[in-house]
């Protein structure tokens, strides 16, 4: 059964014993809530001791896994797409969480124990509609992620205070915006700078200053995000894939994958496809 790739998707999970979470990311906005246990959550080279009360963010591009030290191990998980969020929360200073990456950025924040059960509820009244897709449940969902990232912008007010959009931070946010709905066009650097009407190479500057990246690999990295989650989650040829993800010539969409990935598109899949046989004989292995 293939599984359709969702704009907003939330899952519940509770574990005794024997959880395991294998190296990986989503193409997804990404927010964990742990409800009770203590996990040891890793993003990239940065380690996270997790307990009640935290909360891990992740954007599109960033490789993770955990460890559990103390069980019950209890927590909600939020995939969101970059699209999704953008359209319903709209602040650039809230989006920023997801996008802005400076050297001392860290994924974990924390909530106080008030804070804390307001976003419970709103968490459960999320799942509710999530699961129950009346009409009108994405709007819902969008109102409460409001709710939800404006309580944690005042609560974390003093850690996510780097967050402030300077003029350059605006700016790198204004080509992140561009390049997560333009991607799967032909887009350069002479198109980003064009369409914000700045020099291209003062855009390039400020961007890899504020982000990390360059514009080019950073719109690279989400085709190949966004090529790997199809891969992974749809039964769609790789040609087809490689078109869905902005590359007209399939061999140079192949060369770039293996480079990326260390696999060629149809082995990555064979290999997704052995990992999830081999999770059903374990099913505690695997986030999904």
């Amino acid at each position: 059964e293939e599984k359709v790739m969702e704009d907003f998707w939330i899952k519940h999970r509770y574990d005794s014993c024997n959880y395991q979470l294998h190296h990986h990311y989503e193409y997804t906005y990404q927010v964990l809530f742990l409800l009770s246990g203590r996990i040891m959550y890793q993003v990239g080279d940065k380690e996270y001791e997790v307990t009640k009360g935290g909360f891990i963010i992740l954007n599109t591009l960033e490789e993770h896994t955990l460890k559990v030290l103390d069980y019950p191990y209890e927590r909600y998980i939020f995939q969101i797409s970059p699209t999704f969020f953008q359209n319903e929360v709209k602040y650039p200073e809230i989006i920023s969480v997801f996008t802005r990456r400076p050297a001392d950025f860290s994924h974990l924040l924390t909530l106080a124990e008030p804070a804390w059960n307001y976003i419970y509820e709103l968490i459960v009244e999320m799942e509710r509609e999530y699961l129950g897709k009346r009409a009108y449940w994405e709007m819902y969902v969008g109102a409460d992620l409001r709710k939800m990232f404006i309580t944690i912008f005042r609560e974390c007010a003093d850690v996510l205070s780097t967050m402030k959009m300077s003029s350059a931070s605006e700016i790198a946010y204004k080509v992140i915006n561009y390049l997560e709905h333009h991607y799967t066009e032909d887009v350069s650097l002479d198109s980003i700078s064009t369409a914000l009407f700045l020099n291209k190479n003062y855009v390039a500057h400020v961007f890899k200053d504020e982000t990390g990246y360059s514009p080019m690999y950073y719109m690279n990295s989400l085709r190949m995000s966004r090529a790997k989650a199809l891969l992974m989650e749809t039964n769609e040829s790789v040609s087809d894939i490689a078109v869905k993800c902005g590359y007209t010539d399939f061999t140079h969409f192949s060369k770039q994958f293996k480079k990326y990935t260390g696999f060629s598109p149809r082995r990555f899949r064979l290999s997704e496809m052995e990992n999830r046989d081999s999770n059903k004989v374990n099913p505690k292995i695997g986030e999904n």
